[in-house]
């Protein structure tokens, strides 16, 4: 959940792109993020991979190993896979004003212009 609804109970379009972003990282990493209407969600699947995995330069290590598998000699699914990830951390920003819209989202997903 977006950290601004947890704090003030906002929904807002801002709030579904964060639930969009915490979906895309999900479906790469097939791993769920904390449920928790706590502060507990600042140690979720957000912060595992922006801090602990996209600073260190590791994200590879959170793909599904399944599809990375299936996958692995065709160089576009690992930057795809890359893309979706890089969309979803700048979807969870925690900032919700820092958040893209879900059409800039889009087509971040979809064309090949430079992330992060």
């Amino acid at each position: 959940m977006a950290p601004e609804y947890l704090t003030h109970g906002q929904l807002t379009e801002k709030a579904d792109v964060y639930s969009f972003g915490v979906l895309l990282l999900e479906t790469v990493t097939v791993r769920h993020n904390s449920t928790s209407k706590t502060s507990e969600y600042i140690d979720g699947l957000v912060t595992l991979t922006w801090k602990k995995k996209f600073q260190a330069g590791t994200l590879e290590e959170l793909y599904d190993p399944n599809l990375m598998l299936q996958n692995h000699h065709d160089n576009n699914i690992q930057n795809d896979v890359t893309r979706a990830v890089h969309v979803g951390l700048q979807c969870t920003q925690e900032t919700s004003s820092l958040r893209p819209t879900m059409s800039k989202a889009l087509q971040m997903l979809t064309t090949e212009e430079h992330l992060l």
